[in-house]
């Protein structure tokens, strides 16, 4: 989405918070990221078995491996379970993100600055959805075999009865907030947040700043083509990219949040067993189908949300 040159807009090819009917925007922006969240969730979780499972006692080969299995032995259910808990907090923390990185855009002019503030605050409101949702994710059933039972035990050290980990809505959320509580306290919900942060805010740092450029390019290269187009081809190759330059800080982040360790521990501890190259490559085919899904949405419907809640006098400065 572009706005033309004019007085009343400081950046002619961005669409500030102050154009916008926020009364429009963030209902419509809520609804449109939760439902965004449910989408692509079953990448989410298949991302995070691939990423915590160790290279000498897999339980999934690949991706296709991995929806197969969780959806012969759990059904569609079983590559959904979990998703209202994760999607609640995710829509939360995406609020805070869109207006944190509104406002700094605006003020810094800089989407570098503003995509790694914005992350690093959603990330606060995030991490302990994040740590809960993980270990739903390694508890739910997806074993079959005892061999395929102790390899799930091995990713994870919470121990939970049958009724429990089959348990309906609900019942094994509410048991892993209990267990983390009382093992490691306040804390425990808030592991790795300072990795969560840098992670998640590189990310978001690097994308925004990505997307500007591959979309300024594109507008150079291809003025006449639709502006939603430009913008959403734009977000998948700054997703795509992203996801290679972010996957070590990804793994790591998983590993000491699911394993309750230090940052430098769940680092070394991960080269130990399977090399550096692991960094680069573990769970990375995933993640780039996850990355780039969810930059195309988000892309799609971010521009869309934008220009259904333009205020009036707008309208006619922005082309679509």
């Amino acid at each position: 989405m572009d706005a033309q040159e004019s007085p009343g807009v400081a950046h002619p090819n961005i669409i500030e918070m102050h154009m916008l009917d926020l009364y429009k925007f963030f209902p419509t922006m809520t609804c449109s990221s939760c439902a965004m969240r449910v989408i692509y969730y079953p990448f989410i979780k298949v991302t995070i078995l691939q990423q915590q499972q160790r290279e000498k006692a897999k339980l999934y080969k690949n991706i296709s491996d991995a929806f197969g299995k969780i959806y012969q032995r759990q059904g569609i259910n079983g590559l959904f379970r979990g998703v209202t808990f994760r999607a609640f907090g995710q829509t939360l923390s995406s609020l805070t993100y869109v207006s944190t990185y509104e406002v700094v855009r605006e003020v810094t002019s800089h989407p570098f600055i503003a995509g790694f503030a914005a992350s690093c605050t959603a990330s606060c409101i995030n991490c302990p959805f994040d740590v809960v949702n993980q270990y739903v994710i390694l508890l739910s059933k997806q074993a079959t075999s005892q061999h395929e039972v102790q390899i799930l035990k091995s990713l994870q050290p919470l121990r939970f009865p049958k009724e429990v980990r089959h348990g309906g809505r609900w019942i094994l959320e509410t048991s892993v907030i209990r267990d983390v509580g009382n093992r490691h306290g306040f804390k425990g919900f808030w592991r790795a947040l300072p990795l969560l942060m840098i992670n998640n805010g590189l990310h978001s740092a690097l994308w925004w700043s990505s997307f500007e450029f591959v979309s300024g390019v594109f507008a150079r290269m291809y003025p006449e083509t639709s502006r939603v187009m430009r913008n959403t081809a734009s977000g998948v190759i700054s997703g795509f990219g992203v996801a290679i330059l972010t996957n070590g800080l990804s793994i790591t982040t998983t590993r000491a949040q699911v394993n309750q360790a230090s940052i430098q521990v769940a680092a070394l501890n991960l080269y130990r067993e399977e090399g550096l190259m692991t960094f680069f490559t573990k769970g990375l085919r995933p993640r780039l189908i996850q990355n780039i899904f969810f930059s195309f949405l988000a892309t799609l419907v971010y521009d869309s949300v934008k220009q259904f809640s333009l205020k009036d006098e707008y309208k006619s400065k922005v082309t679509w």
